[in-house]
């Protein structure tokens, strides 16, 4: 291989390696600017990952039955009378068009890919004690916008206020 080879190469092989995060990123601005939004009754903890920082990690509550066959690709999004989104069916091919759909984050069995909303890191022990203090009555959600099956996380949310907002303003946290 002479050097004009490699170096045309060498070009080739960084801007796929530049192509690849830009078009996630992309994918996920995307889906935050253009999707439907919804929202998950959810019950935050806060861990801590050395490689990622400080996040909630959420856990919705996603199904509505307990009869719905989880080994399946994609969920079907419904909205209940409350407007909190659940996942109502699960099935094997894509919906059709016009259907509020999830894709699974696993190829063998149905799992809604929203597990954790980033913080600040300052932040973020401040908000597990506010979710973990809250009473029982206060409502915790958070909102996600989705198209195409593409889910992204856009807002954590005690009481209809944002989470950033609710721990900044309360002085017990």
């Amino acid at each position: 291989m002479n050097k004009k080879t490699a170096l045309i190469a060498l070009i080739l092989l960084i801007f796929a390696q530049l192509c690849a995060p830009a078009y996630m990123i992309a994918n996920k601005y995307y889906t935050l600017k253009n999707g439907v939004e919804i929202k998950f009754s959810v019950r935050p903890v806060d861990p801590y990952d050395p490689f990622r920082g400080r996040y909630v990690s959420i856990r919705p509550e996603v199904f509505r039955e307990n009869s719905i066959n989880r080994n399946r690709q994609y969920g079907i999004i419904e909205i209940d009378e409350d407007g909190y989104a659940g996942v109502t069916d699960t099935q094997d091919e894509k919906p059709a068009e016009g259907v509020l759909f999830v894709k699974s984050k696993s190829r063998s069995y149905f799992s809604i890919p929203i597990d954790r909303y980033y913080m600040d890191e300052k932040l973020a022990p401040k908000a597990e004690r506010a979710t973990f203090g809250s009473n029982l009555e206060d409502e915790i959600y958070v909102t996600a916008r989705i198209l195409n099956g593409n889910l992204v996380v856009s807002g954590l949310y005690i009481n209809d206020i944002p989470i950033e907002e609710y721990i900044k303003t309360s002085d017990d946290y």
